[in-house]
């Protein structure tokens, strides 16, 4: 059956993450299973009565993001501008897509983005996530993404989901983990606005979605950010796994409940009973 194409749902995913984004919405009581639906005609006198019996077992990408985004839209959208901690978070602007090299026997790879609060201080998101989830291929890089001291820190993070990391305390992760962004290839830095050599892609206007393990907010008095080249105004960190990140269309957004259009009162002015309909 031909099925028209939403104007939202042109686009692509950069990134997808099949089994993060089920088990998220099964430990969430998001249902992303489709229902059978069945059509029963009036029964019409000599005509008898028709049955239309419909079940669908496939379901787009799009269709999963907006059945998510319905449930905690609300929460992920407003994330970041509201104080930490998070433990869903969306956005949309430049996203880097860098190599990684961690506890996988192949490079992973790392989404980085910068955000503002509504202070307007920085805030840092740092996502890690699977290669095979993007359709980037080590060679589309100039070098290797490193592999920092920290990789086995950042895989307890993720793997206990926000419960172990053994580096630290959570904000010493978290700016070791904005450190491996800043820097995840070598020879280290380069000019403002020239990608790294582990650098994949760099995304203008990307939709991203995403489970935040780690949300802080840095304590000045304890570190020296001054020397450190592009951390000097660093302020949140957040640091999750991507669920999706994509581009293009428009970002589906949560659709208030429209009690109102149901149950209107009835309006005022002739007198008659029931008022104007």
């Amino acid at each position: 059956m031909f099925r028209r194409v939403r104007s939202g749902a042109l686009g692509a995913y950069r990134y997808w993450s099949q089994r993060r984004v089920e088990e998220f919405a099964g430990e969430n009581g998001i249902d992303l299973s489709w229902r059978k639906r069945a059509y029963t005609s009036p029964e019409i006198p000599f005509t008898g009565q028709w049955q239309l019996t419909t079940e669908r077992t496939e379901r787009t990408r799009y269709e999963v993001a907006q059945r998510i985004t319905q449930a905690v839209g609300h929460l992920a959208g407003k994330a970041l501008a509201k104080p930490p901690p998070a433990r869903v978070a969306s956005g949309r602007g430049c996203v880097e897509f860098a190599l990684y090299s961690g506890a996988a026997p192949r490079p992973e790879v790392l989404l980085h983005t910068r955000d503002r609060d509504a202070a307007g201080r920085r805030v840092d998101v740092i996502l890690f996530g699977s290669l095979d989830n993007t359709g980037y291929r080590p060679g589309d890089a100039e070098g290797p993404g490193r592999t920092p001291s920290s990789w086995w820190a950042v895989r307890d993070l993720l793997a206990s989901r926000r419960h172990e990391h053994g580096w630290g305390d959570d904000e010493a992760i978290a700016m070791e983990a904005l450190r491996i962004a800043l820097d995840p290839g070598e020879p280290g830095p380069r000019p403002a606005g020239e990608p790294r050599e582990s650098t994949l892609a760099r995304i203008a206007d990307c939709h991203w979605y995403a489970e935040v393990y780690l949300d802080i907010e840095l304590d000045h008095g304890r570190w020296h950010l001054a020397g450190e080249p592009g951390m000097e105004d660093a302020h949140r960190i957040v640091v999750g796994a991507p669920l999706w990140a994509r581009v293009g269309g428009q970002v589906p957004l949560r659709r208030p409940h429209r009690w109102w259009s149901r149950h209107r009162p009835a309006a005022r002015g002739n007198g008659l009973a029931g008022g104007v309909r």
